[in-house]
């Protein structure tokens, strides 16, 4: 994947729901690690099985609706070799003889149907997906299909090339802990629903801005085609990932510098393959719509649609928000950047959140990346600075306030100069002349700015 035109190029429907994503970094960690050892971590977390009499069974099948029963029913049937003992039990009745589609059995499949046989379990995940807080139960992982959300944790910055958590994983997983300790009985709580911390949609969808270019076209093209009462389709010459591709390689225009045509061949790649292949399209864009639909910015129609995804009055407030984009020329991946710094919180503010508090005060902002350094701070050594300003912009942001990673940035080179804070700050080697910084933060900068916010609210 390039950095200069990022496009998540092998995304597909086992990528639908990101709550996998967040699942994944619950069980990272913060040292190099083994793809057989994070899979089978992510693997246990996934598919430890649930009987009738586990204490956990009640609890979490009376958060699945009645609508989504008879589907989460069909479950119960599985290839006889992921159950051996089931076949010494009663046959399964005829009103489930069907597995669940996503298991690719069906019977104009051309790989050969195994025998299916009825369990008397289901695994943990099924019933997490099933979830009514969940927007969709489609996009079931099977266990044979792990390495896909290792991959797209990868391609994401979710994970580092060694499968180490990032600084942005470690706070993924920082919100998903914290989320399952405000759960009323933890042994309940769903780490694939995506709203399980008022942080998460945030933390999910800059992550998919930061890694896929293509997600401002897809949008704007989206909402166009809505208003303009054009054919939405999922394939073909007038599907939508076609056309927001194009309207990509439109904005970038001709390449002159030979730095940026590796990362318009990629985008360029991309755009062949799926317009080789229907079907190509279709799973690709199928991804990417049903991350939209977890974060709130989509809605979604009954499955028997055409065109199954309806936009909304919040995917249009989004269009309007990233359109500037798709206008940018060339140096789209800078505007993003920049509006990632600079204007993203407010961006979505307007979205999801209208009305909160505007931060305008550098004692306030300091505040705020103190207790986030309270929080997340490294125990030894120094934290990575853009870590602790993202996370104290969403600190602010539970408390009703709003400020920009850019601002605290800003905000801690000046008050790097005040005689008053400056003692409780320490940079490592070389921080102060780049504007990445490592820092370490003394507890007594909290006393140094008393009242800017009370922890969990905004100042009055």
């Amino acid at each position: 994947m390039s950095d200069r035109f990022p496009i998540l190029r092998s995304l597909d429907p086992y990528h639908a729901r990101i709550g996998y994503l967040g699942a994944l970094a619950s069980v990272g960690i913060r040292g190099l690690d083994r793809q057989d050892a994070l899979a089978a971590r992510f693997h246990d977390l996934l598919f430890g099985r649930v009987f009738a009499d586990d204490q956990r069974y009640s609890g979490l099948l009376a958060r699945v609706p009645p609508d989504r029963r008879p589907e989460l029913e069909k479950r119960y049937l599985r290839p006889e070799e992921e159950d051996p003992t089931a076949v010494f039990t009663e046959p399964a009745p005829a009103a489930i003889d069907e597995p669940p589609p996503d298991w690719l059995l069906s019977r104009v499949s051309k790989r050969p149907r195994p025998k299916l046989v009825r369990t008397e379990w289901l695994y943990v995940s099924e019933l997490w997906l099933y979830d009514e807080r969940m927007p969709s139960p489609v996009g079931f992982v099977p266990r044979e299909k792990l390495d896909r959300t290792i991959d797209l944790a990868r391609w994401t910055g979710v994970l580092l090339p060694t499968l180490e958590l990032s600084e942005t994983g470690y706070l993924l997983q920082h919100l998903l802990a914290a989320a399952r300790r405000s759960e009323h009985d933890e042994e309940l709580f769903n780490p694939l629903c995506p709203m399980a911390h008022p942080s998460l949609p945030l933390l999910y969808f800059r992550i998919l801005l930061a890694s896929e270019l293509l997600y401002p076209f897809l949008v704007v093209e989206l909402v166009d085609r809505h208003r303009s009462g054009k054919i939405l389709a999922t394939r073909g010459k007038d599907g939508l990932l076609l056309a927001a591709t194009d309207r990509l390689l439109e904005t970038i225009g001709d390449i002159s510098d030979p730095e940026d045509a590796l990362g318009v061949r990629d985008v360029s790649f991309f755009r062949d393959s799926i317009a080789a292949k229907d079907s190509t399209q279709e799973n690709y864009l199928r991804p990417r719509l049903e991350m939209l639909v977890d974060l709130g910015f989509l809605g979604r129609r009954a499955a028997t649609s055409k065109f199954m995804w309806d936009p909304s009055p919040a995917t249009v407030a989004l269009a309007r928000v990233l359109s500037p984009f798709t206008a940018a020329t060339r140096n789209v991946s800078e505007v993003l950047s920049s509006f990632l710094d600079r204007h993203y919180f407010q961006a979505a503010s307007t979205i999801l959140s209208p009305g909160l508090r505007r931060i305008v005060d550098d004692r306030e902002r300091m505040r705020w990346l103190a207790l986030a350094f309270e929080e997340i701070g490294r125990e030894f050594g120094f934290t990575p600075g853009r870590t602790l300003a993202l996370k104290a912009c969403l600190l602010a942001w539970e408390g009703g306030a709003l400020m920009e990673v850019g601002e605290v940035f800003d905000a801690v080179y000046r008050v790097a100069a005040d005689p008053e804070m400056a003692p409780f700050l320490h940079f490592s080697g070389g921080s102060r002349f780049d504007r990445e910084f490592l820092i370490r933060i003394d507890e007594g900068l909290l006393k140094a700015v008393p009242g800017a916010v009370a922890r969990g609210g905004p100042a009055k």
